[in-house]
């Protein structure tokens, strides 16, 4: 419908907005003709003096009223609240009004009049927002409260137009009975707007696992307030914007019941005033609210209101007069009920709704009206204690706005870190702890995990006391050393040297036959240290008969060498390699022992850094031993020599050693980000390398990293972009500090974001023209499965550029930010959803935003694909043209999809085009081409 193409209302929205909307509306037209009414008898009885006793006992009735009100409401459906609200109002009014006709009241009767329709305006605007909170979600919210909203503004511009056409004819006591009417009708709009949307989204949000329902929050708000930040500034804001509008009110009562004295004339200018500046604050509700929520967010929408005061108060300060005071009012009123109206109920949006109801009820009514106790209280000291004039009050006005716009700033940045929260709430981040090892607690916990048999926290506990030398542990490291598990024996015989007490000769004579070379190299190593000629002994195990026995000692003398240069002339650790080598290259069949021995000698040969073997490392990287390769490559990345850089690019295509492959060359460092660029760009090289080249660069971790794959995110295909973009991310997770050149990375969004609407113009053209399948030929048919096939392509893609962008907007913004607001997007949960938009659109600075925001909009993927910009030239192309485009891209799979298509659909014009990927180097786009020909020319 053209209404709802204006307001941006989407299908399924339009009664649940209309509803909202006149609930509102009668809402606002009773409180302005019941406000006026209120004022009008309070000061032409009482005077302006007696004003601020009156905002005192406003506070102190609220206080009560309050506490009565949050004992009852949690639990409770927000429905029922409003409709036993509503009834209640009625039969108060009907009182009111007996009361009046009767002419049976007091001075008591106007302070109760005044303080009940005090809390009668927050505690039924505050439940009808509430409702709103349920009915609508966070998306739905910024884009529909604006025209609810101006729904309680033309409640308001009819309720204070009848006030001023009615008072004088019919009595202002009589207006009671029309608000009595209105309240009625908002009854009726209740219960309607809840059977029809609420229901399910209120049990949806009230439900919470089971983990949650063992922490329920407080029963008391004002601790729940205390506890959040982003909840202590919202309430602050309330607390100082009611202070604020407590000075403006007297203000403008005040100037105004001294210009005009009449009971019934103050009546219908206080409801013809509060109509004309219900008229002003439509116009901006229409025509602005909506617009400054899409472009500048929350935050902006909340500054407003306190610049709008600042101007009015400087008009009663310099002039204090009818017009000035006026003009004071039209500020308050025309920004309050429109755009500040707007971004407040917004800010309520992500407040859990287990503590929803209870909070914001406390805030509007409890926060509202000690507030106005303040303002009394402060009014009293400064117009009756220090006798200020009128004009001198305006400053006061304008400290607190200072303070109110300070307060915008805080709770904006809440606000998004609200969103935040929201958005991880399914990850869990592990809390590191420093504990202090000398604490006689800690040690006593230590001590019994030693005592116990789980191998994990054993071996977290060895390494906590790797430094820590205590007595009480050697009993434990002792008996430790017996344990199955190899990891510990060899952590037990490293902590042996810290103590000199232990001495595990026994235990490691046995260990240097244990299955595990480690072991082996960790008891050798520990006798040798235990033994009076440390070389003697270690030349023993060398000479030994057991292979494995001799493969650990010479490791072990290759260390001992490394470690202490004047064994050298001892240990000819060069001479004794060449005789291993030659004795297993003379050997005509391998044993067992045999490979421990090459995975030794490759070992050796990397840790000792002797070139003349490197020969040696080459023929171990092509071994028949899967186990050898491993060694091999591992001891190949720590020479860091250029001959092996082929030969590991090689191995990175390999299943099964390409993670080792990848951190060997990784090794090099920067001296091979020039190499491994030059690879992933190359065409003709088999996509495992250039992959491999990629993840490579990732695990490197330099700037030079990040430069070469930023650089180079046009010139390559699509696998190997999202390649790059993935390698990017785990850079930016694991060196954030480097920089990644964020104007690099959004002409690349750019990019993409075009890239995904030129092909949704594609799926559109393409997803709902398959022929009826009832009525199809075989070839029909055929023809269908082609389209079909062609359009799932263009989906599949779509989902993949999603995919890219949000990757590529984690490089300019937080990382698990948009990996969070991705997982949002492309939930099936509705609020889920609206969330991470939310989130986006406050997070995305504005250039982004225009072209973020309007592709993840839209709740359904199909919705999402039409709501967008068209294709140029969509309303003329044709089927051929949208072939055409596809075969122009650079996507190889839709290309040879739509080769498919035009072989099944026989488009025999498209034959020169097809001809062209006839010798095309991808071999499914190649042959595609062949059978396209095949089907065209047989």
């Amino acid at each position: 419908m053209a209404w709802q193409n204006l307001f941006d209302i989407h299908p399924g929205e339009g009664l649940r907005t209309l509803l909202m909307f006149f609930n509102i509306f009668f809402i606002i037209a009773a409180l302005l003709v019941v406000k006026p009414v209120r004022n009008s008898l309070f000061l032409t009885h009482f005077g302006i003096e007696q004003l601020p006793a009156a905002y005192i006992l406003v506070a102190a009735v609220s206080a009560l009223f309050t506490a009565i009100y949050t004992r009852i409401s949690p639990g409770q459906k927000i429905n029922r609240l409003a409709i036993y609200t509503h009834i209640g109002s009625v039969v108060s009014l009907l009182i009111f009004w007996v009361l009046l006709f009767l002419n049976l009241h007091g001075g008591w009767f106007y302070y109760a009049f005044y303080v009940w329709v005090a809390i009668f305006g927050l505690i039924t605007t505050s439940q009808f927002w509430l409702l709103a909170n349920y009915v609508f979600n966070a998306r739905e919210a910024k884009r529909l409260f604006g025209i609810i909203g101006a729904g309680a503004i033309s409640g308001g511009i009819f309720g204070g137009y009848l006030t001023k056409l009615f008072a004088p004819r019919i009595g202002t006591h009589n207006l009671l009975l029309i608000c009595i009417a209105f309240l009625t009708l908002c009854i009726a709009l209740t219960s309607l707007v809840w059977k029809i949307s609420a229901p399910h989204r209120h049990s949806s949000r009230i439900r919470r696992p089971a983990r949650a329902r063992r922490q329920q929050p407080s029963s008391n708000p004002l601790k729940t307030i205390f506890a959040s930040r982003y909840l202590l500034f919202l309430a602050a804001i309330v607390g100082v914007s009611v202070l604020v509008a407590g000075f403006v009110d007297y203000l403008y009562n005040a100037i105004a019941s001294e210009s005009i004295t009449d009971a019934d004339q103050l009546t219908a200018f206080f409801g013809f005033w509060l109509s004309n500046l219900s008229i002003i604050s439509l116009l901006i509700q229409l025509f602005v609210t909506t617009r400054v929520l899409k472009a500048f967010g929350v935050g902006a929408s909340l500054l407003f209101l306190p610049i709008g005061l600042v101007l009015g108060s400087a008009a009663i300060f310099f002039l204090p007069a009818l017009w000035s005071a006026i003009l004071l009012k039209v500020s308050d009123g025309s920004f309050k009920q429109s755009i500040n109206k707007a971004g407040m109920e917004l800010l309520f949006i992500p407040i859990p709704a287990a503590v929803k109801n209870q909070v914001k009820s406390f805030i509007d009514i409890f926060i509202d009206h000690f507030a106005t106790g303040i303002a009394g209280v402060l009014l009293l000291v400064l117009t009756l204690g220090l006798a200020l004039p009128i004009k001198h009050l305006s400053l006061a006005v304008t400290l607190l706005i200072v303070i109110w716009i300070w307060l915008i700033g805080k709770v904006k940045r809440e606000y998004i870190n609200s969103f935040r929260a929201a958005l991880a709430a399914h990850t869990i981040d592990i809390e590191t702890q420093t504990i202090n090892l000398e604490d006689a607690s800690v040690i006593e916990s230590l001590v019994k995990v030693l005592a116990g048999n789980n191998e994990r926290k054993i071996l977290y506990a060895l390494d906590l006391i790797e430094n820590v030398n205590n007595d009480r542990f050697i009993p434990h490291l002792r008996r430790l050393i017996h344990h199955p598990a190899a990891e510990i024996k060899i952590k037990i015989l490293e902590l042996a040297d810290a103590y000199d007490e232990i001495d595990f000769v026994q235990e490691c004579s046995e260990l240097v036959e244990h299955p595990d070379p480690d072991v082996r190299i960790a008891a050798i190593r520990h006798l040798c240290g235990h033994s009076l000629d440390r070389v003697h002994t270690l030349k023993r195990f060398l000479a030994d008969a057991d292979i494995r026995i001799g493969s650990a000692a010479l490791t072990c003398a290759a260390r001992e060498v490394m470690a202490n240069p004047r064994l050298h002339g001892k240990i000819d650790i060069r001479q004794l390699l060449r005789q291993r080598i030659a004795d297993l290259k003379g050997r005509d069949s391998f044993s067992e022992e045999d490979e421990v021995m090459k995975i030794s000698l490759a070992e050796i040969i990397s840790t000792i850094q002797l070139p003349e073997l490197y020969f040696y490392l080459e023929e171990l990287l092509a071994d028949a031993s899967p186990r050898v390769i491993e060694a091999a490559i591992i001891s190949a990345g720590k020479t860091r020599d250029r001959r092996f850089v082929a030969l590991l690019l090689g191995h990175s295509k390999t299943r099964s050693v390409r993670h080792l492959a990848r951190q060997a060359l990784a090794e090099y460092g920067e001296d091979i980000t020039g190499l491994l660029a030059e690879r992933l760009l190359d065409a003709g090289e088999e996509m495992a390398i250039r992959s491999g080249a990629v993840k490579t660069l990732a695990l490197i971790g330099s700037q030079h990293s990040v430069d070469s794959l930023i650089n180079n995110l046009d010139g390559t295909d699509l696998f190997m972009r999202y390649e790059m973009i993935k390698a990017l991310n785990k850079l930016k997770r694991e060196f954030s500090e480097l920089n990644f050149r964020a104007d690099a990375i959004e002409e690349r969004i750019f990019a993409e974001t075009q890239a995904y609407l030129n092909l949704q113009a594609l799926w559109r053209r393409h997803a709902d023209q398959y022929p009826a399948p009832t009525a199809a030929r075989d070839r029909d048919r055929s023809v269908q499965k082609a389209r079909a096939l062609l359009a799932r392509a263009l989906q599949e893609r779509l989902g993949q550029n999603l995919e890219r962008i949000f990757r590529l907007l984690g490089l300019r913004y937080k990382l698990r930010d948009m990996y969070n607001a991705y997982q949002g997007i492309i939930s099936q949960k509705p609020d889920f959803r609206a969330n991470a938009i939310e989130f986006l659109d406050n997070v995305l600075d504005s250039k982004l935003k225009k072209i973020i925001i309007p592709i993840v909009e839209t709740q359904a993927p199909d919705r999402r694909l039409r709501a967008a910009s068209p294709w140029p030239g969509e309303a003329t192309a044709t089927t051929a043209d949208c072939l055409a485009a596809v075969l122009d891209g650079n996507d190889t799979w839709l290309k040879a999809c739509a080769l498919y298509l035009i072989a099944e659909s026989q488009r025999s014009e498209c034959l020169a085009r097809v001809r062209q990927f006839a010798s095309a180097g991808d071999p499914v786009l190649r042959e595609t081409a062949a059978f396209a020909l095949n089907r065209l020319q047989g």
